[in-house]
């Protein structure tokens, strides 16, 4: 990377398009500290609005990454696969990356940044751990293929960031999934103590955007999340209250609650993140980024906004 003091960085940005990658290009560009590229294989016209470069291209295709490649300083790889299908999770996580990381070999770009998960630790109980603390056991098809895309990633000197569970608008997984979850049981697992860790898209952005233009982390993993964990009942109280539902009444060790979710499609997994604590000391990111720590609480506002309109 160039030590010119002048210097703006170039970083592109795959998966631009995507839920995270959205808001690290809105971040990035907002910030006007660095040329934005923002590739995705389907890009969308309102990332015009934050003044970045728009490019198309496949991150599973050999070589379509190289013609953007070229003077930038940075990659941020947010394009991940989520879903079941160990095709798709092959092909877009695991030889994904290992295109990105060859591509970025080819073309002399040292600085990249993977996009990654809590869950390539797989099912806790995880109280405040530190990234060096557990070793990867992923419990979903998704979860172990990132794991492999992490391992490519850190083999390179580049740098994963790992959030546990994001909210904000867009998400069609993680408050949806309490609904369903509390739908399907006909109120809650558990006794609602559980502590997890939270970050709302828009500030993980911005921790993504910060650390991109921190000096270069070779090697390291960062947690991305608020640094203080958040009571089950609580999130499950403003989740109520912004979905127009009622609050759900606590089943214990009910059984027949763990058998429905079951027969709903719920992995063991899936209801152990939001029944047991999986919260993860996140400092380091917060203080590298140079961006001053949030909390939940504090971001009460974004979290009502990001699912009031969809009502």
């Amino acid at each position: 990377m160039s030590t010119c003091v002048d210097h703006v960085p170039r970083v592109l940005v795959l998966g631009s398009s995507g839920f995270i990658g959205s808001r690290v290009v809105a971040s990035l560009a907002g910030s006007g500290g660095a040329q934005v590229v923002a590739l995705s294989r389907k890009p969308v016209a309102r990332l015009r609005n934050n003044n970045a470069t728009i490019a198309t291209a496949d991150i599973s295709v050999p070589g379509s990454l190289i013609p953007f490649l070229r003077d930038t300083d940075v990659v941020i790889h947010a394009a991940s696969y989520v879903g079941s299908d160990p095709r798709l999770a092959y092909a877009i996580n695991e030889a994904g990356a290992a295109h990105v990381v060859e591509q970025c070999r080819e073309a002399g770009v040292a600085r990249l940044i993977y996009v990654s998960t809590c869950s390539v630790y797989g099912s806790g109980p995880h109280r405040g751990i530190l990234e060096s603390e557990v070793d990867y056991q992923p419990a979903s098809v998704a979860s172990a293929s990132r794991a492999v895309a992490e391992q490519l990633v850190l083999g390179y000197g580049g740098e994963v960031v790992r959030p546990n569970l994001v909210f904000g608008a867009g998400d069609r997984w993680f408050v949806p999934g309490l609904l369903k979850l509390m739908n399907v049981a006909g109120g809650w697992p558990g006794d609602g103590s559980a502590l997890v860790s939270l970050i709302g898209v828009e500030a993980l952005g911005r921790l993504l955007s910060g650390l991109a233009l921190a000096p270069p982390q070779p090697g390291q993993a960062f947690h991305a999340a608020y640094p203080e964990p958040v009571p089950v009942s609580v999130l499950l109280q403003s989740v109520a209250r912004v979905c127009g539902v009622e609050y759900p009444r606590f089943l214990g060790d009910d059984e027949r609650a763990g058998s429905a979710l079951r027969a709903a499609g719920f992995s063991g997994h899936q209801i152990d993140l939001v029944t047991k604590d999986h919260w993860y000391s996140s400092e380091r990111l917060w203080r590298i980024s140079g961006r001053e720590p949030e909390t939940f609480r504090s971001a009460l506002g974004e979290f009502a906004s990001s699912y009031e309109a969809s009502r």
